[in-house]
């Protein structure tokens, strides 16, 4: 399958806080957290020039779970936002032009995890009345 003008790539490295410490389970799920529902949840709030968003993984105050603290870049790494996301608004997220089967974890480097994600758009389908 080619890929279409419409897709659209976003680099996600990602780091847990000083200090804030997972078990093997705790990793393994915000790992899940990372790969199926953050990139969904995020989608919303992307804009047309953020190229790479830098997530700190931190403990919440009020919830006690996890709050992923990401910053929205451009491609010069100036900041476009900052935006903080509760692990309980990321559960179940959906979102149609998340692309997770071409979409990949790319390994642990200098302390962060490296994701690429795909998101596709379909073109427009257009339909004749007669």
């Amino acid at each position: 399958m080619m890929e279409s003008p419409l897709d659209r790539y976003l680099l996600i490295r990602s780091r847990v806080a000083e200090g804030y410490h997972f078990g093997e389970d705790a990793l393994k799920h915000t790992q899940h957290v990372m790969t199926d529902w953050f990139p969904r949840a995020v989608f919303g709030d992307l804009t047309d020039d953020t190229i790479k968003i830098e997530v700190l993984i931190k403990k919440g105050f009020t919830s006690g779970k996890s709050v992923y603290s990401a910053s929205f870049l451009r491609a010069d790494d100036s900041l476009i936002k900052r935006t903080d996301y509760d692990e309980d608004r990321l559960i179940g997220r959906t979102c149609r032009s998340y692309n997770q089967k071409k979409s990949g974890y790319y390994g642990a480097k200098n302390g962060f995890d490296y994701r690429l994600v795909l998101y596709t758009s379909e073109p427009p389908t257009i339909t004749f009345r007669r």
